[in-house]
């Protein structure tokens, strides 16, 4: 497939790296745009051939995604994530999709796993994967990046593999850095602008209780065991740490505020 490239950013991703690769061996290259991993990472991707790593220091994941489009010469971009594992029936039908004239972007739903094992839901959102590179371009949202593209967009009938296996202490720091953007997304906005989740959340304290009750029983996780509970724990304290923040922030703008009002 020589009009199709492989773009993963990574950072000390040894926990997935090498699943995710495995399942990429039929492409003919991949992009390995790397900001520093200090792990594994590295070592792990050597040992695929058909793998470039090129380095950049991270400012954005954006800025860092643009990046790796600009280094992209192929039609299309097979953009992803380092826990993002591709299944069989995913496989063929991204091989038929950069077959399509008419379809500048494909949009993938996700299933979550935790330790390996597929949760029957989760609260994720469909993301494009596959799209024709010069279409394409990323944008910071929070602390979420998008893409933009320009184009036609269809989906996939098959899920990905949401499989991320790094430890506990990493994801509390990556989840507390998310929320800081996401609450500085939030204040900044106008009121009349956020979506309605959004306007929950700035109430504070409903969306902890209300993620907690839709994961487990609207979206059915008390019936995956243990898997369901530790990712409905997770989700929950991910809006408690939000929460925590915007209350933090708040407190932080109004003193800010009264201070000016002395001088």
């Amino acid at each position: 497939m020589n009009n199709l490239t492989v773009l993963i950013i990574t950072y000390n991703e040894d926990p997935n790296i090498h699943r995710v690769l495995e399942k990429l061996r039929w492409a003919e290259k991949i992009v390995l745009l790397d900001s520093g991993s200090t792990d594994e990472t590295l070592s792990i991707a050597g040992t695929f051939s058909n793998v470039e790593v090129v380095y950049r220091k991270f400012d954005s994941f954006a800025e860092q995604c643009n990046f790796g489009l600009s280094l992209i010469k192929t039609e299309w971009v097979l953009s992803l994530d380092a826990d993002y594992v591709l299944t069989e029936p995913l496989i063929a039908e991204i091989k038929h999709a950069v077959t399509d004239t008419t379809v500048d972007a494909w949009n993938v739903c996700f299933r979550f796993c935790v330790y390996g094992y597929p949760l029957r839901s989760d609260n994720t959102t469909p993301r494009p994967i596959l799209f024709r590179t010069l279409k394409g371009n990323y944008y910071n949202d929070g602390h979420a990046h998008r893409l933009a593209v320009q184009g036609k967009e269809s989906n996939f009938k098959n899920k990905i593999l949401h499989d991320d296996r790094k430890d506990l202490s990493r994801w509390f720091k990556n989840q507390d850095s998310y929320a800081l953007k996401e609450c500085q997304k939030l204040i900044q906005k106008p009121y009349e602008e956020l979506r309605p989740i959004d306007k929950i959340r700035k109430l504070k304290w409903i969306a902890p209780f209300m993620v907690f009750f839709y994961s487990l029983f609207i979206k059915g996780l008390i019936l995956d065991g243990w898997h369901g509970w530790y990712y409905t724990l997770q989700r929950t304290m991910v809006e408690i740490m939000f929460t925590l923040r915007l209350i933090e922030a708040e407190k932080i703008n109004k003193q800010a505020k009264e201070y000016a009002k002395t001088k």
